[in-house]
């Protein structure tokens, strides 16, 4: 009995160190073609919609999954996407790494379910637009007032990402439950 749960243990830590780093890149690849991919008719001529499939999946799995990795994880594709998306190397590594950290130390104070993975998420995503914004002025990356910034970036990027997070309930409780987790899950 205790080799058959070894054995198990073992599926699930080889599940997640393979899954877990190609999901999130996968997620990279889609964050960076969805927002053209996404019909013109449902956004305004000057708004822009930034997708945070990344951040959803490093929440989801800082939040539910014990032995992820996750922080290590979202450092690395922190860089990736700094290196891919933007040409400031370091803000959303930064950022993507004390998010993994933020939901770590907190996930003992919620209960595990999505209703509590949703709230995390657009918190999240508020906080890290705002923070790239600021980071953004500051350095005259950017000159768009905070009202032109929530008009045309903040509000799409938000109703966009509530759009996204919830069809992707789905397919996340699957993914989760297939690495073994089902039994931290409150759906």
């Amino acid at each position: 009995m205790n080799n058959l749960f070894n054995k198990k243990t073992y599926q699930l830590e080889r599940n997640l160190k393979a899954v877990v780093p190609l999901i999130l890149l996968i997620s990279l690849v889609i964050d960076s073609a969805l927002p053209t991919l996404f019909p013109k008719a449902f956004i305004g001529q000057n708004q822009t919609i930034i997708s945070h499939l990344v951040v959803y999946y490093i929440i989801a799995f800082a939040f539910y999954l014990r032995n992820s990795y996750i922080q290590l994880y979202a450092l690395v594709f922190g860089l990736i996407a700094d290196s891919y998306n933007t040409t400031l190397l370091g803000i959303y590594t930064v950022l993507y790494f004390l998010l993994a950290h933020f939901i770590l130390m907190i996930r003992k104070y919620f209960p595990r379910n999505a209703i509590i993975h949703f709230m995390l998420f657009i918190v999240s995503i508020t906080v890290i637009d705002w923070l790239v914004y600021f980071f953004y002025l500051r350095v005259g990356y950017t000159d768009l007032s905070l009202t032109e910034y929530i008009l045309t970036r903040l509000g799409p990027t938000l109703i966009f990402n509530t759009a996204l997070s919830f069809f992707m309930y789905l397919p996340t409780r699957g993914l989760l439950r297939w690495l073994g987790y089902d039994d931290h899950i409150i759906f």
